[in-house]
């Protein structure tokens, strides 16, 4: 209320209005145009950002730049896995020795001497050296 006893009349009034019907009519046209193609709605995005209690709009369009964007299917090589690269078969030719035999032989064969360690009769560890030997060892071998 106002002295005069009448209702306080706001200022701009019809610009608000006015406003607000602009910001509406591109509301709209940018939903139509997000709608309007499936190809190039992929590609474009369109962003509208509005405030109510001051001036404030924005408008953001992007064209997908490189992050997220790929070419229509039509554009795109078809996927050819790498060919497969096999090794020729290894040939192992028998070995036939047909010409020879074993024989076995004995070799003597000198063991050194070693202390050995034992028991005594009441159970006390001693060490016993036992002397050098021959041996006699039996030997396999192919012959020609």
């Amino acid at each position: 209320m106002n002295s005069t006893g009448g209702s306080a009349r706001q200022k701009g009034g019809n610009m608000n209005n006015r406003k607000n019907l602009v910001l509406t009519a591109l509301l709209l046209a940018s939903a139509g145009v997000m709608t309007a193609g499936d190809v190039w709605a992929r590609r474009v995005s369109v962003g509208v950002g509005v405030h109510s209690g001051g001036s404030f709009f924005s408008l953001g369009v992007n064209s997908g730049g490189r992050h997220g964007h790929r070419p229509p299917v039509r554009f795109r090589r078809p996927f050819h896995p790498p060919p497969v690269v096999c090794a020729p078969p290894v040939v192992c030719a028998p070995v036939v020795l047909t010409a020879g035999r074993w024989i076995e032989r004995e070799e003597r064969v000198w063991i050194e001497g070693c202390w050995l360690e034992s028991v005594d009769a009441c159970g006390r560890r001693c060490k016993i050296w036992r002397p050098g030997r021959w041996e006699i060892r039996r030997v396999r071998e192919w012959v020609y």
